[in-house]
């Protein structure tokens, strides 16, 4: 089952985007026909092998570890900070993919964790000021990316027509791979 980049439209400033727009450098999302058919190969794989490390024709596709150390929070100008998605929201991991000079680890939420995001979202504030807030990723309590919100950013992951694909994108190689690694219950 493969994580589709069918649908990816634009990066994200922050953690997760929909449009043309969204979390500027940070991740993108796909649209819900991607959870429910997860497919294609999404884009070229690092160094033209599978993340697995093998002569595979793409990325590695696998299931979550509920309990991998990845937390994402998002915090804002109020002195907001509150969990956005932790690992245990995810149902699906996909890496690692280079495109554009970025290094892209994809992941899918849970149905439930599709509505907790939405909910933090709103609980945090996130909803009515956007601009007022950042999404910070940790691996193992280590910041990996920081990103700032926008309105169209969180309108889209609010909306309807977003399934729970959000691709990650990372600066470094080995970050990428160590996210992906760390998610993925192989």
């Amino acid at each position: 089952m493969d994580i589709s980049r069918r649908g990816v439209l634009g990066g994200l400033g922050a953690v997760c985007a929909v449009g043309a727009v969204g979390f500027a450098g940070a991740a993108a999302v796909t649209d819900g026909e991607a959870a429910g058919g997860i497919g294609g190969d999404g884009p070229g794989p690092t160094g033209g092998a599978s993340a697995d490390g093998g002569g595979g024709s793409g990325p590695s596709s696998a299931g979550v570890d509920p309990d991998a150390p990845f937390v994402a929070r998002v915090t804002g100008d109020d002195g907001t900070d509150a969990l956005l998605f932790d690992a245990s929201d995810l149902d699906r991991v996909k890496g690692v993919f280079s495109q554009d000079g970025e290094y892209l680890v994809q992941v899918v939420l849970s149905e439930a964790g599709i509505e907790s995001f939405r909910s933090r979202l709103d609980e945090a504030g996130a909803t009515d000021d956007p601009a007022a807030f950042v999404v910070s990723m940790t691996l193992d309590g280590t910041e990996v990316r920081r990103v700032e919100l926008d309105g169209e950013t969180v309108g889209a992951l609010t909306g309807s027509e977003w399934g729970g694909v959000l691709t990650l994108p990372f600066d470094e190689e080995t970050v990428a791979r160590s996210v992906y690694d760390r998610l993925a219950d192989e």
